[in-house]
């Protein structure tokens, strides 16, 4: 098989692998909290689920502070290899685990430990392969690659709500609770494991090979944020959107559970064949990207995610049509956002800037999200999610102005200031 074929093929399966692994918790929220959060005990309920849906998007930003900092010391190639050993640890552990029953307290303790690990793993793993991706393609490919990495995130929530769906139309309630739900985390285990051995054959970036020679930063996230604090801003708020976004439609299954009384069959229906359109979107944005440039590409995105105020809730539309513009707008942005990162950093910082902006945005927005979600639907602000969505649409147009577009330039090229 062609080197750069191989790459892409496994870059973009191994982030879908690890992804699946990482979802199911919030899908699952509420067979996790009857079995680890019951009736009666000191904290019950969905919201205990959602804490730690968060203390696994903040984990995220310690492990991609961590794993890129050897990358960009060291080499791409073995935080790239090693970032999903973790994740293929920690999920299986969560499929053996004993419930609330069993094991009390200590029950969610461990769970909340091997959501923490999840997270660490998941860290490096996303920043990891965009950079290793990208570096070994020329320019007029970037789009293409970093998209089918982000395709690949997404085809994981595909897997995921495939996985539920399934669970669901197959076993009773009961028998989900029981017995179903730990069949989706075992599974998730040995992907991993799969996806580790993919990444054994991978050699090292050839960017980074040709950067050895000069002065390496002893803490490359201390230079980033002395010397492209600029660019650290921008890198972040072009992360934000996709990340609440993103977080908002993981919510969706419980939002129209619990909000909306949808059955869940129809209800995880909605979230596999959205996500599908996601994934598929996504992948022929970035290729456009290559030829329109990442920023125009933004700007109109966020301009199709307004009407989502609109439509969200209105009378004779269907919750599939109704999120439509959801889909569609975030795809716009999730198919450059990737790439424009990458072009936002030099070669000696570009995996701890990446790693930065992504998992900062994801840790502190999209982690958050489903918690603000839940509390303000409880009080009866239904259209949170729409509002959500527009206005971090604003912010990232505005975040545009003045961005020099990179597209078009070779990364070993761009400026260490």
């Amino acid at each position: 098989m062609d080197s750069a074929v191989k790459i892409r093929c496994i870059t973009t399966l191994s982030a879908t692998l690890e992804f699946y692994d990482f979802t199911l918790l919030i899908f699952l929220s509420g067979v996790i909290a009857r079995v680890f959060f019951p009736e009666g005990s000191a904290m019950s309920g969905v919201m205990p689920v959602l804490i730690l849906f968060f203390a696994g998007y903040l984990a995220r930003f310690a492990g991609g502070l961590m794993y890129s900092h050897f990358g960009d010391r060291y080499g791409r190639k073995k935080p790239y290899i090693y970032s999903v050993l973790l994740m293929s640890l920690a999920t299986p552990c969560i499929a053996v685990l004993p419930g609330a029953d069993e094991w009390g307290v200590f029950a969610p303790l461990s769970l909340l430990v091997l959501r923490i690990i999840q997270g660490l793993s998941l860290g490096g793993e996303i920043p990891g392969a965009v950079v290793f991706a990208a570096e070994h393609t020329r320019p007029g490919r970037r789009g293409q690659v970093t998209g089918l990495v982000i395709s690949g995130v997404t085809f994981g929530n595909v897997l995921a709500t495939a996985t539920v769906t399934a669970l669901y139309h197959y076993l009773s309630d009961d028998q989900v609770v029981e017995w179903g739900w730990r069949v989706a985390f075992m599974t998730g285990g040995i992907l991993g494991l799969i996806s580790l051995w993919l990444r054994l054959s991978l050699e090292e970036t050839p960017v980074f090979k040709e950067s050895v020679s000069g002065h390496r930063p002893v803490v490359p996230v201390i230079h980033l944020l002395r010397s492209h604090r600029i660019s650290l801003i921008r890198g972040c708020l072009v992360a934000i959107f996709p990340a609440v976004t993103t977080s908002i439609l993981l919510f969706m299954p419980r939002y129209q559970l619990q909000f909306q009384n949808i059955d869940p069959e129809r209800v995880f229906s909605i979230s596999f064949w959205g996500f599908l359109i996601l994934t598929v979107v996504t992948l022929f944005m970035a290729v456009v990207t290559d030829k329109t440039g990442r920023i125009p590409m933004i700007r109109l995105g966020c301009c199709l995610a307004l009407p989502i105020v609109v439509t969200f809730n209105s009378i004779g539309i269907s919750p599939f049509w109704a999120l439509m513009p959801l889909f569609i707008s975030c795809s716009m942005v999730m198919g450059a956002y990737e790439a424009s990162m990458v072009e936002l950093f030099p070669t000696r910082s570009r995996y701890s800037g990446v790693a930065f902006c992504h998992n900062l945005a994801f840790a502190l927005f999209a982690g958050s999200t489903p918690m603000l979600l839940e509390w303000f639907c409880s009080l009866g602000l239904v259209m949170a999610p729409a509002y959500l969505v527009a206005f971090y649409a604003m912010l990232l147009l505005l975040s545009t102005c003045g961005w020099e577009d990179r597209y078009q330039d070779e990364l070993s090229r761009i400026p260490a200031e």
